[in-house]
C-alpha cells in the first residue's frame, strides 16, 4: 500500500506519526453538537490513515467513531473516544520507537535550499505543492515526471513515487503534505 519498499513505509509511518499528533489535541475532549462534523472529518482521516499503515484495531475503532458522529451518537463518542486517542497516542509512540526518529534521519539533504544556486528542484516542487492544491492533474503529472528524471536520489525518487500513488488515488491533500513536508527540511 505504501510503494512497495522499506524507505518508503517507513516515510509514511514518520508522516502517519506527524499528523496523528497533530490531531490528538481535538480528539482530547469529547465534541459539541456544532463541533460534530469537524470530529467526523478528523476521525475519517485517521481511520483511513490507520488503515494504510497496517493499524487494524485503530481504523476499526475510528469506523465506529465515525458512524457515530454521522448518527449524532454522542453516548458512544463519549464512550470511546478517550480509548481511541490513548490507542493512536500509543500506536504514534511504538512507531518513533521503531523508527528511531532523529533529527539526521530526516530528509534535510534532498533538495537544496531556495536560496542555493541549485534551486530549480525547489521551485519546481513549490510548483508541484501549487498544481496539488488546485488538483491540475496535467500539471501535476508533468512536474513529477520531470523530478523524477531529474533526480537521481534514491530517497527522494521514493518520495515522488510516494506522491504519485497518492496523485493516483486522487488523494491531491495527502500529495501536498508530503511535498510540504520535504519543502519544510529545506528552511
Amino acid at each position: 500500500m505504501t510503494g512497495g519498499t522499506v524507505a518508503a513505509y517507513e516515510q509514511v509511518l514518520s508522516m502517519f506519526c506527524k499528523d496523528a499528533e497533530d490531531r490528538l489535541p481535538f480528539l482530547q475532549k469529547i465534541p459539541e453538537a456544532d463541533s460534530l462534523s469537524a470530529f467526523v472529518t478528523q476521525v475519517h482521516a485517521l481511520k483511513s490513515a490507520s488503515a494504510s499503515i497496517g493499524a487494524v484495531r485503530v481504523s476499526a475503532l475510528a469506523v465506529e467513531l465515525e458512524a457515530s458522529g454521522n448518527a449524532g451518537d454522542m453516548t458512544f463518542i463519549q464512550k470511546n473516544l478517550t480509548v481511541f486517542a490513548q490507542m493512536l497516542r500509543e500506536l504514534t509512540e511504538n512507531i518513533r520507537t521503531a523508527l528511531q526518529l532523529n533529527e539526521s534521519s530526516t530528509p534535510n539533504s534532498l533538495l537544496p535550499t531556495p536560496h542555493s544556486p541549485l534551486s530549480i528542484p525547489y521551485s519546481q516542487f513549490k510548483e508541484l505543492l501549487e498544481a496539488l492544491q488546485s488538483q491540475k492533474i496535467p500539471e501535476i503529472k508533468r512536474i513529477l515526471k520531470m523530478l523524477g528524471q531529474q533526480t537521481q536520489n534514491s530517497k527522494l525518487k521514493e518520495i515522488l513515487e510516494q506522491i504519485s500513488d497518492q496523485v493516483f488515488m486522487t488523494e491531491f491533500d495527502s500529495a501536498a503534505k508530503i511535498v510540504e513536508e520535504l519543502l519544510a527540511t529545506t528552511k
